[in-house]
């Protein structure tokens, strides 16, 4: 207290900490001061922090990291207001995944996303106007013009540590099977010339998955890898498929990207079964039409669990798995001193739980997170009522 102030800030006290990032599964008290993890230790002293939340019983985790969220709320119909989304399912870094593109990226960068506190990076779609026009024109990439692959790297290259990547989806109501090809190779040349990586959208692709999977590489990413579709994981005999296998052994990041439509329930426990769980489990939050049934971060990583999955692994898959896939495994995704202050507090409720899917499947499991408290930049943002 030199400067007059506590040591820390503020202190979780007496949680169980679940961090894979540094392999902790245990009792620890976590302090933050200036927005960063200032201490983890089995017992701080209370008179050491300005404020101290009792979390004793409770699980304190990371604050999650959604790989695949429409963030650009006023930009596009169905994007969410992050804040109100994410803080409450704790949720503290959230990737746009191509709700815009270069023509419309500058008000999603300069106004919405400083709007909100939850830390909102972005990956650019190939199109020029993202998933603004989608819907009225039956598919953002329809018309191939929309597609300038030079100036998307250039505008990438030019906001490091916002724009982290290329989107493009391969999807059937996106781009007609004609130009699926093309549109694919122009979003691969535009990672490429800005050294970023490509996430591809395949639940419902017009052209095969392994031609898909040919032209990814280490670091890019599968979306809706776990989806039900014919072109999906397992060949005709319930197997992961070798090119699947082969993409992972290069490093190609396989990411759920939920979305309730995008996501089977048979598919992935058979896929898990054999030993291929995913690399990273998001969202693909959105405002959806009537009838369909979607998910957050809270609630999929005991769906995952119970479909399979090691509580640490699924959490991991929700914290440092991402993070490093952004290239910020030493910034975000770990309660390690020193790193940003985010945290999620949930509780742990042993008991019944069910989830489906859009296709009839369902899974039964025993356990669930409840929310509790989000702290994000060493703040508490967000508590249960």
């Amino acid at each position: 207290m030199a400067d007059g102030r506590p040591e820390h800030d503020l202190l979780l006290r007496g949680g169980t900490t679940l961090d894979p990032g540094q392999g902790i599964d245990g009792p620890r008290d976590i302090a933050f001061r200036d927005g960063r993890v200032s201490a983890v230790a089995e017992r701080i002293e209370v008179g050491t922090a300005a404020e101290v939340v009792d979390v004793a019983g409770r699980l304190v985790a990371p604050g999650l990291v959604d790989l695949h969220g429409h963030f650009y709320h006023g930009g596009t119909t169905s994007a969410v207001h992050a804040d109100e989304a994410c803080l409450s399912s704790g949720v503290t870094t959230g990737l746009d995944a191509g709700s815009a593109g270069i023509a419309n990226y500058g008000a999603m960068r300069d106004y919405v996303f400083p709007a909100h506190r939850v830390r909102l990076l972005a990956l650019l779609h190939i199109g020029a106007v993202g998933l603004a026009h989608g819907r009225t024109v039956g598919g953002e990439l329809r018309d191939l013009r929309l597609i300038d692959a030079e100036a998307t790297a250039a505008q990438i290259r030019a906001n490091p540590g916002f724009l982290f990547g290329v989107k493009v989806r391969m999807q059937r109501d996106a781009v007609a099977h004609w130009d699926a090809r093309e549109a694919l190779a122009l979003a691969r040349k535009a990672a490429d010339d800005s050294d970023s990586l490509l996430m591809v959208h395949v639940s419902g692709t017009p052209i095969p998955l392994p031609e898909i999977l040919e032209l990814l590489g280490e670091g890019d990413v599968v979306t809706h890898a776990y989806n039900g579709h014919t072109e999906h994981m397992l060949d005709g005999h319930g197997m992961v498929r070798p090119e699947v296998l082969a993409a992972r052994e290069r490093g190609v990041v396989m990411d759920v990207g939920h979305a309730g439509v995008h996501f089977d329930i048979e598919v992935t426990r058979r896929v898990i079964e054999q030993g291929f769980p995913p690399s990273t489990i998001s969202t693909d939050v959105h405002f959806p039409p009537p009838g369909r049934i979607t998910y957050r971060m809270h609630e999929l990583i005991p769906q995952l669990h119970a479909l399979g999955m090691p509580l640490e692994d699924a959490v991991e898959a929700s914290t440092a798995a991402p993070a490093a896939v952004l290239g910020l495994g030493d910034e975000i995704g770990s309660l390690a001193p020193g790193m940003a202050g985010d945290a999620a507090v949930f509780d742990l409720v042993e008991g019944p739980v069910s989830w489906v899917d859009m296709s009839g499947g369902s899974v039964e499991g025993e356990l669930r997170l409840d929310p509790v408290l989000t702290v994000l930049g060493g703040e508490v943002v967000w508590r249960a009522a």
